[in-house]
């Protein structure tokens, strides 16, 4: 807060130098950008190959999933299905919950941080 009692919600930034590529700020605030492709990821793994091991996984382990993480993989799988590009930013966040609720389950965690490491570039 400022001495003035308003909010502010901006960045502030001393010196130095900032790249941003998306950014959001605020309440509500989203921001969307970047693509979700099927091109090869650093490591030659294809991000829509990845993206199909994982629902493969998620479908042959089912009956050892939480009810959290049954739910974190339908809104994944609803995501990747809609009929429009996946968002990039959406379907980070629902593999990250995904990731947080499916520990326990070995071989879904590992899907779902191979496809991580592949749409954050590493």
């Amino acid at each position: 807060m400022s001495d003035n009692g308003a909010v502010n919600y901006g960045v502030q930034q001393s010196g130095g130098v900032s790249q941003v590529g998306n950014q959001a700020v605020g309440p509500g605030a989203y921001a969307v950008g970047g693509t979700l492709s099927s091109t090869p990821t650093p490591t030659g793994a294809d991000l829509s190959a990845l993206l199909g091991t994982l629902l493969q996984v998620l479908d042959r382990h089912a009956a050892q999933l939480t009810p959290p993480a049954r739910v974190a993989a339908a809104d994944l799988r609803a995501e990747l299905d809609a009929g429009r590009p996946a968002e990039p930013a959406r379907v980070t966040v629902l593999l990250q919950r995904l990731a947080e609720v499916a520990t326990p389950v070995a071989p879904v965690a590992v899907a779902v941080t191979e496809v991580l490491r592949a749409v954050q570039g590493g």
